[in-house]
């Protein structure tokens, strides 16, 4: 199984972020993928914390 990175949910367009959430959720991969960006959010170095905040926001989510 592939995991979802926060370069995978930066590498989706805008215009294609609800499709992408969608095919995530429906294959019950959303919130782990969501738990693995906080968690680099969290104890990632300051490059992994930084695209895991970008990553969060271009799924919609605040700071």
């Amino acid at each position: 199984m592939t995991e979802l990175t926060a370069d995978t949910v930066l590498s989706v367009t805008t215009d294609g972020m609800s499709e992408f959430i969608q095919r995530q959720a429906a294959s019950r991969k959303l919130s782990r993928m969501v738990k693995t960006l906080n968690r680099d959010l969290i104890e990632g170095d300051e490059t992994a914390r930084d695209r895991a905040a970008a990553a969060l926001r271009h799924l919609g989510f605040c700071d």
